[in-house]
């Protein structure tokens, strides 16, 4: 049997705080329950447009979006960057792609030192909603 993945997980809870059995969340999603119990169970990729879908139906804040495309990106091992939110000036684009490229070189030490600086940022008002303010 398979592994419910952390998406999976999400959405279960959601159904339970929702009192909504896997078939009725499916209905809502516009797909089948067998996709949906396969996408929960990590036996089907979830889509690009999955995440907006539950968002939009269910009312969903930005914390709580950005809680799904976090479990997605565990399950998937990826995470997309779409440039269309983000500064594309060369500069901005190099060191998103330097840091999806060489990420892996890193140590534990040093992911951690640059988790620390990134919630340093966002905690100083610096950083806010995914873009630097001026």
């Amino acid at each position: 049997m398979a592994e419910v993945t952390a998406f999976g997980k999400i959405l279960r809870k959601m159904r339970i705080d929702c009192s909504e059995v896997l078939g009725v969340m499916a209905k809502r999603l516009k797909v089948s329950p067998a996709y949906l119990s396969s996408i929960e169970n990590g036996g089907r990729e979830i889509p690009d447009d999955f995440i907006a879908k539950i968002v939009a139906e269910y009312g969903l804040s930005e914390e709580q979006k950005n809680e799904l495309e976090e479990a997605k990106a565990k399950v998937k091992g990826a995470v997309n960057v779409s440039f269309s939110e983000q500064k594309t000036e060369a500069n901005y684009v190099e060191t998103a792609v330097m840091f999806a490229k060489d990420f892996s070189r890193l140590t534990a030490e040093q992911v951690n030192q640059l988790k620390e600086l990134l919630k340093q940022f966002e905690s100083s008002g610096v950083y806010q909603n995914g873009s630097v303010s001026v």
